[in-house]
């Protein structure tokens, strides 16, 4: 049996894959069901057209159907991978292989094969997205981890200080992370994270705290650095603040604002009823991780050491509050 009749029988069982044959000038002479229901025009509508009518625009513009058909007919095969057109002009990644169609030795046309791969494709895209965005978080959270050890042991005054210091800070570190890959998925509740970053289910800390606002994402990027903030700050309430009294009080209240006429995220710290505040004369590691506020998008932070309590707001352009990777 020749090349062409095993052709013919394939065509009339293949419904997954697209076969085409075509002369020896590259026009179509049979088109099989797998090729209707994967580029959308039927046989009628295709015969004695060139079959180039399946490639981008492009690479018809490069000439990569006739570069296709001269290395099959110098080879017997040629094969491919690249995006491929359907009739309405959508695209799809697909894997073709042209075979050198021959009867007694003489090349008489051509026979192709093509399988719609796009959704391995879109797959591999993602799986390399994927690695570049771990590769990229984890050289952020080692640069960040870097630095929390480093200030935590030149500011500490002994090494049992340092190791408190630094296994605190971890720690929120460590809650934060617990948010965006238990269940939260890329982005979280400002909320929920403002929760988990003061321990307000701990020490019965919960009627020291007054929390208002509504319903706000924070992206995976941002979410880290507000938790380090927020932490920051609860720390120096136990210390100095409104904490470190039973009558203190703390309000948290978030929402949108404007910050260069772009919508941003605010958050506003207030103490209150606590030790009256002194500005520190030395900046410690803490200080510096609040002002250097969130990262991932233009922001500015404001401290103010009022008598009353320390006020700390927020700013945070929102559209990089919130992105995901």
């Amino acid at each position: 049996m020749t090349n062409r009749g095993i052709a013919e029988m394939v065509l009339e069982s293949a419904i997954d894959y697209a076969i085409i044959t075509a002369d020896l000038s590259g026009n179509v002479t049979s088109w099989s069901t797998g090729a209707e229901n994967i580029f959308g025009w039927t046989e009628d509508e295709v015969l004695g057209l060139p079959a180039d009518i399946i490639f981008t625009s492009d690479d018809r513009a490069h000439n990569i159907p006739g570069k296709e058909l001269a290395n099959a007919l110098q080879n017997g095969r040629a094969t491919d991978e690249r995006w491929h057109v359907r009739k309405d002009g959508s695209r799809f990644w697909a894997s073709g292989e042209m075979l050198r169609l021959h009867d007694d030795g003489a090349a008489e046309g051509f026979l192709k094969i093509v399988r719609d791969r796009t959704q391995q494709k879109r797959a591999e895209e993602l799986q390399s997205m994927l690695s570049q965005e771990l590769s990229h978080r984890l050289k952020n959270q080692l640069a960040m981890v870097q630095g929390i050890v480093n200030q935590s042991l030149r500011r500490a005054d002994n090494i049992e200080a340092a190791r408190l210091s630094i296994s605190q800070r971890l720690g929120v570190l460590g809650r934060a992370h617990d948010l965006l890959l238990t269940g939260y998925g890329e982005r979280i509740a400002v909320r929920t994270l403002i929760e988990r970053a003061i321990n307000l289910d701990q020490d019965g800390r919960g009627s020291q705290f007054s929390l208002n606002g509504p319903e706000i994402q924070v992206g995976p990027q941002s979410a880290l650095s507000l938790a380090m903030l927020l932490h920051e700050l609860t720390t120096n309430a136990f210390k100095y603040g409104a904490l470190s009294t039973s009558q203190g009080q703390i309000s948290v209240v978030w929402g949108i604002a404007e910050m260069n006429e772009e919508p941003a995220f605010k958050l506003d710290w207030r103490e209150t009823n606590g030790p009256p505040v002194v500005e520190p004369t030395v900046e410690g590691l803490g200080t510096r991780l609040v002002k250097s506020g969130i990262a991932g998008t233009p922001n500015q932070v404001d401290l103010e050491y009022a008598i009353e309590g320390l006020r700390c707001t927020v700013l945070a352009q929102l559209e990089g509050f919130q992105a995901d990777p």
